[in-house]
């Protein structure tokens, strides 16, 4: 009988620390906060629309944008951006990391993908530097090859500042490729610091 009381006593107590790390996992993000974080008072460009904003199990704040499914517009221009605040500098840094095979070099699958496309792999199809307005810093773009065919363009740019690690994460539809015309349109619209405050790494004032 004592065992039992016990295993019930353990079963509750960690019940309540499951419901109380979920509470702290949960925490709500207000939305319009995040929003105007992201673009300010103004609305988004190429008729991205306010989708959601959540903090992740990691602690990370994502919000995300999105073109309404069938809305007007250019179907080559983006159709989603989203941003994400890291907790940590190290996992940003891994999502700018080149796409790489186990031997650590550049993938490169495109002729076995197109003979036979049962798998799917990824590409960086460039990583360089991205000037725009008064600012410059670290973006790639990345090949997403699908298991049975077709592909999507992903565009990551490292927008940290002050301390705080921070990407933007912007999608094209299948098979369009990027363009960094509009990747640039984008990024103008987003908000930051006064080149005095920022971080000396990136973004960083360009001098332009």
């Amino acid at each position: 009988m004592r065992i039992q009381v016990t295993s019930a006593a353990l079963l509750l107590l960690l019940g309540l620390l499951a419901t109380i790390g979920f509470g702290l996992c949960a925490r709500p993000v207000d939305g319009a906060v995040a929003a105007r974080e992201c673009f300010g008072p103004d609305a988004p460009p190429f008729g991205l629309e306010f989708v959601e904003a959540t903090r992740l199990p990691t602690q990370d704040v994502l919000v995300r944008f999105a073109r309404p499914a069938g809305a007007p517009g250019p179907l080559r221009e983006p159709i989603e951006a989203t941003f994400l605040a890291y907790q940590s500098p190290a996992a940003l840094a891994v999502a700018m990391r080149i796409a790489t095979d186990e031997m650590g070099q550049p993938t490169n699958r495109l002729k076995e993908w197109e003979r036979d496309p049962s798998f799917e792999w990824r590409s960086t199809r460039k990583k360089d530097e991205l000037a725009w307005g008064g600012w410059r810093t670290t973006f790639l773009i990345e090949r997403s090859f699908k298991q049975g065919g077709g592909w999507q363009d992903t565009a990551r740019v490292d927008l940290s500042q002050s301390g705080q690690a921070r990407g933007l994460f912007v999608r094209w539809a299948p098979e369009i490729p990027a363009d960094e015309a509009q990747l640039k349109t984008l990024l103008a619209a987003v908000p930051l610091a006064p080149p005095a405050t920022s971080s000396p790494t990136s973004p960083t004032s360009s001098g332009d």
